[in-house]
C-alpha cells in the first residue's frame, strides 16, 4: 500500500513524468538531440571570450566544433575560469557562475568547477527525472522516511567571494517541501566540518525514525562507516535518543543545534527497542528499508558487497548514476542495473576509443555511433563552460533505449598501471580480487593494489574481517587470475620482469585513515572513491603502519 507521503511525492513528480516521456521520444533520434544541445550551448556562450576566440557563432555542427575547438583539460581552461572568477569578466561563459564545485587537481592546485544558473537548472531537472524513475521502480521506498547523505550547499568561500559547495547540496535545498520533509537529516548538519561528529549527529537523528524506507549517498563506504560509528558509539547514541539531547556526542555549533530544534525529542520506547537488538545493522534498525541508491561501479563495488550484507532482505540497490563535479553523465533507469541514459538533451558528448587515444589518435565517435560492448573515453561540452572537456573517464555501452546508447562508468582513465609493460587495469584488479575473495568467502572492507616502481611488483593491501586465510595462498590465486585476465601481465610474470604479487592484511581503521589523508589532500569527503589501483608514489598516505603483522 502506498502511504500518504508517497502519494504526495507522486503529485510532485507529475511534471518530471511528462518530461520523461519527452526525453524517451528524443531517444529515437540521439543525433538530432545532440545537435540541438550543441547549438544551445554555443549560442548561450557565443559572446564569452572563449566563444569569440573559437568562433562559436560560426560552428554549425559537431565537425565544426572539432575543427575550431581543441580538446580541453582543466589546466587549459584554468586561465579563463580564474579571470571570470576574480575579475567578473565573461571569459569562459556569458552567464556568470552561481558558485563553484571544488575537486582535486592533477597539478596540486584545486579545480574550481563553475556552476551557472543554467547548469544548476539542468542538474535539477535531471535529478527530478531520476527521482521519478526511482519512484516508478520502487514506490514503496517513498512511503517512509529517507536518509540522504550528500555534500553541503556551501562549504567555503573563495577569495573572490564566491561560494564553494556541492551540486547535491544545492539540489537538496531546492527539493519540493513535501519531498524534503521526508529526509531525516536537515541541510545544516551537512555543513559540520568534523565528519565523525557529523556522522554521530546523522545517526542520532536517523535512529529516532523507525520507518526509514530509502537511503542514498554517492559512495557505499559512507554507509559502512556509519555502521562502524554506530557500533563504537552505540551506548551514547541510545542514551541521547532516550534523553532527547546531544549529550556525549561532542561539541555542536550552536547554530546547528538550533536548526535541529524539535527533531531532538526524547524517544524512550525506540531507544529500549534498539537496546534489545544484539547487533545494530540497517536490517535490524530499519527493516522496512526498500531502496538504496549509491555508486555501484568501479572501486565502489568493493564496499557495496559488504554493504549488501547489512541490508534487509527486501532492499534493492539502484545505481546513483555516473556523475562528477563537472556534470551528471547518466541517469539510472532501473534498480540492479549499472547502466544509465546520458543527459544527451543537455550536454554534448564525444567519445574516443582508449587504445587509439592513448596512442595519440584523436579520432572522435559521436553518441549515435557508439557500439554495444565497446569502451570509450568521454568528452563533455556543457553550458557551464567545459568545452570538449577530457574528464579522463572510461565508459562502456551496455545497451540501448530505442536508438540511444546506455552507458556505465568503468574506471578512470588513469586507473592503469604499468611497471614493465603489463598495463594492469583497475577493472581487471577488481574482477580478480573479487573472484578470489568470493572463493574464500571473504568480504573485504577496503583494498588497494599498489604498484611499486622500485621493486617492479604489486602489493595488495586489504582491510577485511577477522577471518583471514593464508596470505600466500590468496595472493598466489589473485596473481594467477590477473594473468588469465591480462596476457601481458602473465608474460611479464613468466619472464620474471614483474615480481610476484604480495598481500598484507590491514588492521581495522586503515581505510578511514587513508580517507582522512585524502580529504586533507583536497579530496571532497562525500565524493571520495577508494583507490583500487595506484602507484606507490601517488598514494595520499602509506599503509605500513596499519599492517597487521
Amino acid at each position: 500500500m502506498i502511504g500518504l507521503s508517497a502519494l504526495a511525492v507522486r503529485a510532485s513528480l507529475w511534471a518530471p513524468r511528462r518530461r520523461w516521456h519527452q526525453v524517451e521520444k528524443m531517444t529515437m533520434d540521439p543525433a538530432r538531440a545532440q545537435q540541438l544541445a550543441l547549438h544551445n550551448i554555443l549560442h548561450a556562450n557565443r559572446t564569452g571570450r572563449f566563444g569569440v576566440e573559437h568562433g562559436f557563432d560560426r560552428i554549425a555542427d559537431p565537425r565544426g566544433l572539432e575543427d575550431r575547438v581543441p580538446v580541453q583539460t582543466y589546466e587549459t581552461l584554468r586561465p579563463y575560469i580564474e579571470e571570470q572568477r576574480t575579475r567578473g569578466t565573461k571569459a569562459l561563459t556569458a552567464e556568470a557562475p552561481e558558485f563553484y564545485a571544488q575537486t582535486s587537481g592533477t597539478t596540486g592546485q584545486p579545480k574550481y568547477i563553475p556552476i551557472s544558473r543554467s547548469m544548476l537548472a539542468m542538474q535539477r531537472a535531471e535529478q527530478r527525472l531520476f527521482t521519478y524513475l526511482q519512484f516508478k521502480a520502487c514506490p514503496e521506498a517513498f512511503a517512509g522516511k529517507a536518509l540522504g547523505i550528500m555534500g553541503a550547499a556551501v562549504e567555503a568561500r573563495l577569495d573572490s567571494g564566491h561560494a564553494v559547495g556541492s551540486v547535491s547540496g544545492h539540489l537538496y535545498a531546492s527539493l519540493p517541501r513535501i519531498v524534503r520533509s521526508r529526509f531525516v537529516v536537515p541541510p545544516e548538519v551537512l555543513a559540520i566540518g568534523d565528519y565523525q561528529r557529523k556522522y554521530l549527529v546523522i545517526l542520532r537523528l536517523a535512529l529516532a525514525e523507525p520507518d526509514v524506507t530509502y537511503m542514498g549517498t554517492p559512495n557505499p563506504s559512507t554507509f559502512l562507516r556509519l555502521l562502524e560509528v554506530l557500533e563504537a558509539f552505540r551506548d551514547p547514541l541510545l542514551d541521547s535518543l532516550e534523553s532527547g539531547t546531544l549529550d556525549g556526542l561532542g561539541e555542536i555549533d550552536p547554530e546547528i543545534g538550533r536548526a535541529l530544534g524539535r527533531r531532538l525529542r526524547p524517544n524512550v520506547d525506540r531507544a529500549r527497542a534498539l537496546r534489545r537488538e544484539r547487533r545494530l545493522t540497517f536490517a535490524s534498525v530499519w527493516p522496512s528499508l526498500r531502496l538504496v541508491t549509491t555508486w555501484t561501479g568501479g572501486s565502489c563495488g568493493v564496499a557495496l558487497g559488504a554493504l549488501r550484507e547489512t541490508l534487509p532482505a527486501g532492499a534493492r540497490v539502484m545505481e546513483l548514476g555516473y556523475q562528477s563535479s563537472e556534470c551528471r553523465g547518466t541517469i539510472a533507469l532501473t534498480p540492479e542495473t549499472p547502466e544509465g541514459l546520458p543527459p544527451f538533451h543537455h550536454h554534448f558528448m564525444e567519445f574516443a576509443e582508449p587504445d587509439k587515444w592513448d596512442r595519440g589518435d584523436r579520432e572522435i565517435v559521436l553518441l549515435a555511433d557508439l557500439e554495444l560492448g565497446k569502451r570509450y573515453y568521454v568528452l563533455f561540452t556543457t553550458v557551464a563552460g567545459l568545452y570538449r572537456y577530457f574528464i579522463n573517464d572510461v565508459v562502456e555501452v551496455c545497451g540501448f533505449l530505442n536508438r540511444t546508447p546506455l552507458l556505465r562508468f568503468v574506471q578512470k582513465g588513469k586507473g592503469v598501471t604499468s611497471l614493465t609493460g603489463e598495463k594492469l587495469y583497475e577493472a581487471q584488479t577488481i574482477q580478480a580480487v573479487s573472484e578470489v575473495f568470493a572463493l574464500h568467502e571473504l568480504t573485504p572492507r577496503f583494498f588497494v593494489m599498489v604498484a611499486d616502481e622500485h621493486t617492479s611488483s604489486y602489493t595488495l593491501f586489504v582491510e577485511a574481517s577477522d577471518r583471514r586465510p593464508d596470505c600466500g595462498a590468496v595472493s598466489l590465486a589473485i596473481d594467477r587470475r590477473l594473468g588469465e585476465l591480462n596476457m601481458e601481465y602473465a608474460a611479464k610474470r613468466g619472464s620474471g620482469r614483474l615480481g610476484a604479487l604480495t598481500l598484507s592484511w590491514l588492521r581495522p581503521g586503515a581505510s578511514e585513515s587513508y580517507k582522512a589523508a585524502s580529504v586533507r589532500a583536497g579530496q571532497r569527503e562525500i565524493q571520495f572513491k577508494p583507490p583500487v589501483l595506484q602507484y606507490r608514489k601517488d598514494l595520499a598516505a602509506g599503509f605500513e603502519e596499519h599492517i597487521d603483522r
